[in-house]
């Protein structure tokens, strides 16, 4: 199978009352580059409507020996929030947590049990568990998210609760119009 680049342009309509997001409305790029999976693009495109905020960034750089996939940054450039999607080495998520001492962690797992197994690990290897939050998704929503997407869509995303549930219309106003949901799985 041929590992091609993919661009993802996303038109995203975003309502999560919860954090009282109602209507908001953006445009989102997004790179599937040689050597990254598809579900390492998709899960930092939930994250990003799961944690919605106008500064909240995809690939930025915090400026440190790791970059964060998702970063948002205070005015002085110091992270509020990291939010690192797929494979998180353990030191480095240790590394993370004890530098940025005043920052919310937030990792992303594709299931529940690569969720459940890395969690169990972490809250043994890192130095600061508690500032750490982990989410997962239902078994095959990355999958079948990932056959729906690919190049340009209209996405109508609804959060549920605080960040229980995440609910998608594709392509809403088309005949290839599809829906897809998945409860949001926190440990």
């Amino acid at each position: 199978m041929l590992d091609l680049k993919l661009q993802l342009v996303l038109d995203v309509t975003l309502h999560d009352a919860a954090a009282g997001w109602r209507g908001v409305e953006e445009r989102v790029f997004l790179t599937k580059r040689r050597g990254e999976s598809l579900d390492h693009v998709l899960m930092k495109l939930c994250g990003w409507l799961l944690f919605y905020h106008p500064e909240l960034r995809i690939e930025l750089s915090a400026e440190q020996h790791y970059k964060p996939d998702l970063v948002r940054l205070d005015e002085r450039g110091d992270p509020v929030q990291w939010i690192d999607c797929g494979h998180t080495a353990l030191r480095k998520l240790d590394r993370i947590a004890s530098k940025n001492r005043k920052t919310t962690i937030d990792i992303i797992k594709p299931v529940e049990r690569e969720l459940r197994l890395f969690k169990a690990a972490a809250d043994e290897k890192i130095a600061r568990p508690e500032r750490v939050r982990y989410f997962a998704f239902r078994e095959g929503f990355l999958e079948e998210l990932g056959t729906r997407v690919r190049g340009r869509h209209q996405l109508i995303a609804t959060v549920t609760g605080a960040q229980e549930s995440l609910d998608l219309a594709i392509d809403p106003e088309t005949d290839d119009a599809t829906e897809i949901s998945t409860p949001i799985i926190r440990l």
